[in-house]
């Protein structure tokens, strides 16, 4: 970016075309399409009964630190259609449960290997909702990569807790105090 100085409808204007260049592009489409055309054979294979529910992601830790041994591991087999999928139903059960919604950006940098990878986040019309605490970022909507709550749980000692993958969900609760779209079971 350039040292010029940008106006509050400036800055509002460049992050929604970016919001909507990343709602709306073929990558996405074409990535979703897959999941969801995997995913009935993915839910048999490992047990049946996913149902996208929030208290699921408690089984989802169990499987992945069952099928992934380490970081290593999880990259290697990152664009499996066993991790995939599983990326796919994590944020399912975000956008499902917290009002959140899928992202991709369809020209990824290949400098930024994180913009290659699909994530959720809160629409922009409740942009609002959030502020960045320090001011710096005009955009402090909550997102997530499913791959990233991967990450933490095979660097997490074995003797880690269920609830890893949930307590993302807690991201979402706007600052306003109300609690949004949300519903715990």
């Amino acid at each position: 970016m350039s040292d010029e100085v940008w106006d509050h409808e400036d800055e509002y204007a460049v992050a929604e075309r970016i919001d909507t260049a990343h709602a709306d592009n073929p990558r996405l489409a074409a990535w979703l399409a897959e999941q969801q055309d995997r995913f009935d054979g993915w839910n048999h294979r490992h047990g049946g009964g996913w149902d996208f529910t929030e208290r699921s992601l408690d089984r989802m830790e169990a499987l992945v630190r069952e099928h992934v041994t380490s970081v290593d591991d999880l990259f290697a087999r990152e664009h499996t259609p066993m991790i995939q999928v599983a990326c796919w139903y994590v944020g399912e059960v975000h956008n499902r449960t917290c009002g959140t919604e899928w992202r991709m950006d369809p020209e990824p940098a290949d400098t930024h290997p994180w913009s290659k990878r699909p994530y959720v986040i809160v629409p922009f019309t409740r942009l609002h909702e959030y502020e960045d605490a320090e001011g710096i970022d005009y955009d402090a909507r909550p997102q997530h990569h499913p791959l990233s709550g991967f990450l933490d749980l095979v660097r997490e000692q074995p003797t880690t807790r269920n609830g890893s993958l949930r307590s993302e969900l807690d991201d979402y609760e706007p600052d306003t105090g109300t609690s949004g779209t949300r519903h715990r079971p």
